[in-house]
C-alpha cells in the first residue's frame, strides 16, 4: 500500500487458519547450493563439488538442510498482503514485534539437487492462546518439487501478542 494512511493492519481477529500466500517457485542451482553452502561455512563437498555429491549416491548438487529456510522461506508478511493488509511490524502508525517462539522442520528423504524446482506454499496453521493470555500463531511451509513430491515441511511459530501486564524479556 503506496499511502501510509490507507494501511490496515492484519489482526487477530482477521486472522483465519488457512489464510495463504500466493506459491513461491525457485529454481536449485549449483551456484545457489554453493553460495548458500559458503554463506553458513559449510564445506562438505556434496555441497561444491559434483563429483563428490555422485560418490555419495546424488545426481548433483545436493542442498544443505537448513537451505530450507531459504527456497521455502515463511513468508508471513505475503499472507497479510493476499488479504489487503500489512502486518504489525509493517505498521506505520504503531509498529510492533511478533517475536519467533520455534520451529519444527520434517524432511521426506527426497534430497533437493541442482536442477530441481521447489514451489513452496505458506499457510496459518495454527493459532492459539494460553491460560495467561498470550497468543501464538503457527505457520505451515510446505516445499515440493517438480515431480510434485514433499521434499520438506516446517512450521514456524511466533508470539503474536503477549497478554497484557506481562514485559518482553530484554
Amino acid at each position: 500500500m503506496s499511502n501510509t494512511e490507507d494501511e490496515v493492519v492484519y489482526t487477530w481477529e482477521v486472522m483465519e487458519i488457512g489464510h495463504t500466500a500466493p506459491p513461491l517457485t525457485i529454481e536449485i542451482t549449483e551456484d545457489y547450493i554453493s553460495s548458500y553452502s559458503d554463506s553458513i561455512q559449510n564445506t562438505n563437498g556434496q555441497h561444491h563439488d559434483v563429483a563428490v555429491a555422485q560418490s555419495q549416491g546424488f545426481q548433483q548438487l545436493v542442498a544443505p538442510l537448513s537451505m530450507i529456510y531459504s527456497f521455502a522461506p515463511m513468508r508471513r508478511h505475503d499472507i497479510f498482503e493476499n488479504y489487503g493488509y500489512v502486518g504489525p511490524e509493517k505498521y506505520a502508525k504503531a509498529p510492533r514485534s511478533t517475536p519467533f517462539a520455534g520451529t519444527e522442520t520434517k524432511f521426506f528423504g527426497i534430497p533437493v539437487v541442482a536442477g530441481d524446482v521447489i514451489t513452496s506454499t505458506t499457510e496459518i496453521f495454527n493459532r492459539w492462546e494460553t491460560k495467561s493470555g498470550n497468543k501464538f500463531v503457527s505457520f505451515k511451509i510446505q516445499a515440493k518439487n517438480q515431480r510434485n513430491e514433499l521434499v520438506a515441511e516446517y512450521l514456524y511459530n511466533i508470539i503474536w501478542e503477549r497478554a497484557a501486564g506481562q514485559k518482553s524479556r530484554s
